[in-house]
């Protein structure tokens, strides 16, 4: 490795840019590192002790004499690396002489180098069940451990993903709704964005079939220590159970998840549609219902259409709907009380459609409670979308518990990010995980050691340093 190094040092590699003066590099520019705002992972670690508490949660199964490398220090380097943007294993071998993932994970440059990547793999298909089961609660703690406080109202969603596997992993199954080879994990977030569970399922798994088991250690959790907060819980229809009820009446949760349609629940909801239906002939006219051909003609006619003559936003507005949200009085089979269901019936050129939400919720108007508690739920599937650009779907281990850890590595990773994104002012906070990491990780810094300190030096350019230097002073 030192032969190459030399050999790489002494090359001269010359540029002809058409510019008045010789143009050479060569690779002697000392210890500069991609990664200059990975202190700002670390000093976000330190203040949640993730990484810390994690190294606790797994057990040391290594000869004492033979160890290296902390479990400690093997979380720090892996989570770091995931959160600067390198989401493989194989990604260690070269990262492990990095300066800065060096000084992060507690190493002067001095010091040996970090773990190569077979001490990473190792490191990951350890991990049995239980510590597993450890690790999904610390979420939900340090979740806990970041409110110093109890909060006064909490709102949990809960929502699945597919992740397509690319191999024979242990549990990945055919999937028919999505039509590929997959896991079916299942997220729980608050409405910030703070992931309290990541659970893996094989893909062959039943949509809400473990809804009620994830919520019910969430609330375990969160009672114990917020016995008064307010919680509400959203889910779409996928999670309709039986089950998700009683664990939200358990534990005191209003809950707002949707209903599938049945025949009972159209019938009930006649009288909505008939009353849409209605004020929709009176506004747009009976004729623009009943003429289907005319109506497709105008779709066609303006999705062809040119910017001055009309594009998609047109459409929409030019839509002609009509919406009635009502309540209605529903008792599913086996139930021994009428429950609360929120119906919302829109009626357009299409003709009725229909949108069922059941809730334990008292008082409150019907629409307000439609459009601004359960259609907020919705930007749940942006938390994970965020989650996915850090790769959390690289799930390419061979058996599942070691891809169940993976898993749990990436949400760390997105909960030190997410925490770093919202300390930035309110203007700066609207970017996504992909470009905090951009702006604010991926800076070039030069690392120079000397007998009495490390010294970092970013470079000159760099378009952000008043709110790198912001971000960096909130943590005193």
């Amino acid at each position: 490795m030192t032969e190459c190094t030399e050999s790489m040092a002494q090359l001269q590699l010359k540029f002809d840019f058409g510019l008045k003066k010789k143009l050479t590099g060569s690779f002697d520019g000392g210890l500069i590192s991609s990664d200059g705002g990975l202190g700002l992972v670390r000093l976000a670690d330190e203040q949640l002790k993730l990484t810390e508490s994690a190294a606790i949660y797994i057990g040391e199964k290594r000869r004492p004499d033979l160890v290296k490398h902390s479990l400690r220090d093997l979380l720090r380097q892996r989570i770091y690396a995931i959160a600067s943007g390198y989401e493989d294993a194989n990604d260690a071998d070269n990262l492990r002489f990095d300066p800065m993932h060096k000084l992060c994970s507690s190493r002067l440059l001095s010091d040996a180098d970090l773990a190569s990547q077979p001490t990473i793999s190792r490191l990951e298909n350890s991990v049995n069940e239980t510590e597993l089961k450890f690790l999904q609660d610390l979420l939900v703690l340090t979740y806990l451990r970041k409110h110093k406080k109890p909060l006064r109202k909490l709102v949990l969603d809960l929502d699945t993903t597919c992740d397509p596997v690319h191999g024979y992993q242990q549990l990945s199954f055919y999937n028919g709704f999505y039509g590929k080879f997959c896991y079916i994990p299942m997220f729980v977030f608050d409405e910030n964005g703070f992931p309290l569970a990541a659970l893996l399922r094989p893909g062959n798994a039943d949509v809400g079939g473990d809804a009620a088991r994830c919520l019910r250690n969430i609330l375990t959790i969160l009672r114990r220590e917020w016995p008064d907060t307010e919680i509400e819980f959203r889910a779409d229809a996928a999670f309709c159970r039986r089950e998700v009820y009683q664990v939200c009446e358990e534990f005191g949760v209003k809950y707002f998840i949707g209903l599938k349609t049945n025949h009972a629940l159209r019938c009930l909801a006649k009288p909505l549609v008939a009353a849409a239906e209605k004020e929709f002939e009176a506004i747009y006219g009976k004729s623009a219902r009943l003429d289907k051909s005319a109506w497709r003609r105008t779709q066609e006619r303006m999705r062809f259409s040119s910017k001055e003559k009309g594009r998609m936003q047109e459409i929409f507005e030019q839509q002609k709907l009509v919406r009635k949200v009502g309540e209605l009085a529903w008792r599913g089979r086996g139930y021994t009380e009428d429950m609360r269901v929120i119906c919302r019936a829109d009626y357009s050129e299409e003709g009725p459609e229909l949108r069922f939400i059941i809730t334990n919720h008292k008082g409150g108007n019907p629409r307000w409670m439609y459009e601004n508690k359960y259609c907020r739920r919705g930007q749940c599937e942006n938390w994970i979308k965020e989650l996915k650009m850090i790769d959390c779907d690289r799930l390419s281990c061979q058996e599942f518990n070691a891809n169940q850890f993976r898993l749990l590595q990436h949400v760390f990773a997105y909960v030190l990010l997410n925490g770093l994104r919202g300390r930035l002012s309110k203007k700066e906070q609207s970017i996504s995980i992909d470009q905090f990491i951009l702006k604010f990780i991926k800076i070039g810094v030069l690392v120079r050691e000397s007998v009495r300190r490390v010294s970092l030096h970013w470079t000159s350019s760099y378009p952000r340093q008043q709110s790198f230097a912001a971000l960096v002073a909130s943590f005193a």
